[in-house]
């Protein structure tokens, strides 16, 4: 006696099963006879089986609203730590006044390129080691610490008068042990609670709260400070938000990663960090990604730090330098979002890259040639713009593809080589345009600002002395001598160039991580992955059986019918 139950796969077909005698089935499971199988009834019984995210027939994938709270989390941080670094660039002068030396806002500008550099690879292991929640947790601690240090040296007493730079700049080297713990989070965070169509997104956003921090600061701190004296005013507000930050990370960034993974890629082990470091130094493609990205971090930072000295020689005012740079960052914020979005729908990695920084070169070099003549604004203004939306938007993709081409090393480790490779050709790039800058000729130099503009704004002004103190710094000491960046030029054009071409005949990456989410790769080497287990998340084994939440509700439905139909009609 047979009996037919009529079920549903979980594709949508109807599947009819005939069930049969459990004695007469023990038999057929017990013969030694050869039973051929019909294809079509086959393919019949089984319905439509589709492979195109194999993968995710193996393990679970999942996304949760409270990704945004850690990426918002890290945008802050990254933002506020910014403005901390850059807040007394614009307003040397008055920052001299107030702490007493010369060089000041120098030393609290420098230090952050100098930490960053040794701190970095400690930044790396133990992010790799600890996971991402005590990353965050040591940036925002050590950031919100450092900003109440400096926070301190704006009120000390007269008697301790002469302590105020030791306790600023203190306070200032603790707020830059934070930044190397930054760098590498966009990535990871984009890496390990976004699924793919928002990763590069997710990284553009954490990224781009750098530039944001730049702009926020160079136009906040010319406008709160117009004297010494109003400099406590603005470590108060810069304070502030760093110290909430510190609490509210405390309490919300409560696990490392997502108990189930939002992609294949996600659910895999690292890497150790020697081994990670092993695997990036022996890749050629990932050193000459390293080369480049750095060389355009490189490049952005001293573009950026020596805007006002490249434009006051050929007549350009101060103004006219903050204008350029918001636009430099507008540019940038355009063209980082609409190439995240782009790669995200497309993972046009390799050709967006290409693109953006060759179109980024050219008008980097455009904008330097223009820099070196008179009557160019409008020339200038359009190929910043221009420059920061193709130069930003290779940054966020560039660091993507950092982790693309390692992978399974952590983002953690090849994120953060890149960006120390770009703080160090910083370093190299400003001592090589300083060293090749020359004294303006006097033929020149009756279309110069940087001494004249400051010195006709005291005579307009009539401002009375600010000691602070300190007393005042002479005119002298207050003004930038004029030099002459035409060999600098060139010779930053030609890096430039070199750079590109090699990524574009070069370079040809394999996007390994893509590999692993497409073709579903389980990449299952123990002896080479991380000892430590993800924070609230279950064991591989579990993974492995677990099915996507769509297909165990499916599942649970079918049961569901099964039981309703489970009486056999007869033949």
């Amino acid at each position: 006696m047979s009996a037919k139950l009529e079920t549903t796969s979980p594709d949508g077909a109807k599947v009819s099963i005939n069930i049969h005698d459990r004695n007469e089935e023990k038999a057929l499971i017990n013969s030694k006879a050869v039973h051929v199988i019909d294809p079509a009834e086959a393919a019949n019984s089984l319905g439509t089986f589709k492979e195109q995210e194999p993968a995710a027939q193996r393990i679970a994938l999942r996304t949760y609203p409270r990704r945004y709270a850690v990426l918002a989390v890290v945008a802050l941080l990254n933002c506020f730590n910014t403005m901390i670094w850059i807040a007394f660039s614009p307003i040397s002068n008055h920052v001299s006044n107030f702490y007493g030396e010369k060089d000041s806002a120098t030393y609290f500008s420098g230090i952050f390129i100098f930490v960053t550099i040794p701190v970095g690879l400690v930044a790396m292991w133990s992010g790799g080691r600890f996971g991402l929640r005590s990353s965050i947790l040591v940036a925002a601690w050590a950031n919100g610490i450092g900003a109440a240090i400096r926070l301190a040296s704006s009120f000390l007493p007269d008697s301790m008068i002469h302590l105020r730079f030791p306790v600023g700049i203190t306070g200032q080297g603790v707020a830059a042990l934070a930044y190397p713990f930054i760098m590498f989070l966009p990535t990871k965070v984009a890496a390990v609670w976004f699924p793919d169509t928002e990763r590069t997104l997710a990284t553009t956003i954490g990224v781009m709260a750098n530039p944001l921090g730049v702009l926020v600061a160079n136009l906040v701190s010319p406008m709160l400070v117009e004297s010494c004296e109003q400099l406590s005013v603005l470590n108060l507000l810069l304070s502030i938000p760093s110290i909430c930050l510190t609490a509210f990370a405390t309490f919300a960034i409560t696990s490392s990663e997502p108990k189930i993974p939002p992609t294949v890629s996600a659910s895999q082990k690292n890497y150790p960090f020697f081994r990670g470091i092993k695997e990036c130094v022996t890749n050629p493609q990932y050193w000459v990604l390293m080369f480049v990205m750095g060389g355009g971090i490189g490049m952005f930072n001293t573009l950026y730090t020596l805007m006002q000295q490249l434009l006051c020689p050929s007549g350009y005012s101060n103004m006219f330098s903050g204008t350029a740079a918001a636009l430099l960052i507008t540019g940038g914020v355009v063209g980082a979002t609409g190439a995240s979005i782009f790669v995200d729908r497309t993972k046009f990695y390799e050709e967006t890259m290409k693109v953006s920084m060759g179109l980024a070169v050219v008008f980097g070099l455009a904008f330097l040639q223009f820099v070196l003549h008179v009557g160019m604004k409008p020339w200038l203004l359009v190929t910043c713009f221009i420059f920061g939306v193709f130069g930003l938007a290779a940054y966020p993709v560039g660091l993507q593809l950092s982790a693309e081409c390692t992978f399974p090393v952590s983002e953690t480790t090849s994120t953060g080589l890149v960006v120390i490779s770009g703080q160090i050709q910083t370093i190299i790039y400003l001592a090589l345009m300083r060293t090749l800058a020359r004294p303006l000729q006097p033929l020149y130099r009756k279309n110069e600002v940087c001494t004249l503009v400051r010195a006709a704004a005291v005579e307009l002004l009539k401002e009375p002395p600010q000691t602070c103190g300190h007393g005042t710094l002479s005119q002298a000491e207050q003004t930038v001598e004029p030099y002459d960046y035409t060999m600098a030029v060139i010779a930053m054009s030609v890096v430039a160039t070199l750079a590109v071409l090699v990524l574009i005949l070069v370079f040809r990456p394999k996007l390994k991580r893509l590999e692993v989410e497409s073709g579903g790769i389980r990449l299952l080497d123990t002896t080479t992955a991380t000892d430590s287990k993800k924070e609230g998340a279950p064991e591989e084994a579990d993974l492995e059986e677990m099915k996507p939440s769509h297909a165990a509700d499916e599942e649970e439905q079918n049961d569901q019918q099964g039981k309703k139909e489970e009486k056999p009609t007869n033949e």
